[in-house]
């Protein structure tokens, strides 16, 4: 069981940087590595070059792990991809065909992706600030603060059971209120 899978990003970046912890490094790269070769693919049409360039965007991280400065990992992942792409375009010919998807493609999926990462952060935010003062802290604590429920548990005076169980009331709410947004999204 890989006890990694259950941390955000923000965790295995920090435990990358200030541990240099080979698993958490392990855990970004199963996360990330399918959905990167995916789309630098759709632009290369190239196996090889797609596998490579990806490899090198996972290789800079572990190499520079020590002075990461990633906040989301996600849009650096797809940053890194196209600044990679786009050095892979300069070393080669490419057809007309191929320049005008990949200008088409960037185009549009960057600026879908971070409204889309905009909206979902603005929705996750707003339920947050919508749950009950002492649920919130005690969330916030956890998720954001990186403590342990115990180390919650002292810092405000619960006990472990009574933090355990705002973190499950916090996940619930914000479970619901992601679900509604996204009946409302299907029916527009």
């Amino acid at each position: 069981m890989n006890c990694y899978k259950a941390h955000n990003d923000l965790q295995l970046l920090t435990w990358l940087k200030d541990r240099e912890d080979a698993k958490a490094f392990e855990e970004i790269y199963i996360r990330y590595f399918d959905q990167i070769f995916r789309f630098v693919y759709k632009v290369m049409q190239d196996r090889e070059i797609a596998e490579d360039i990806v490899q090198n965007i996972f290789l800079d991280i572990w190499k520079n792990r020590k002075s990461l400065q990633i906040q989301l990992l996600s849009p650096y992942l797809y940053g890194a991809a196209r600044n990679q792409i786009a050095k892979e375009i300069r070393r080669n010919k490419w057809t007309r065909e191929q320049i005008n998807l990949i200008e088409n493609h960037f185009s549009e999926s960057s600026t879908e992706n971070y409204l889309s990462e905009q909206e979902t952060k603005s929705c996750i935010d707003k339920a947050i600030f919508r749950l009950p003062k002492k649920c919130r802290m005690v969330f916030e604590l956890s998720r954001f603060g990186h403590l342990s429920n115990k180390e919650i548990a002292h810092k405000l005076g619960l006990s472990v059971f009574t933090v355990e169980n705002h973190i499950k009331k916090a996940l619930l709410h914000l479970r619901q209120s992601i679900e509604l947004v996204l009946i409302f999204i299907l029916l527009k």
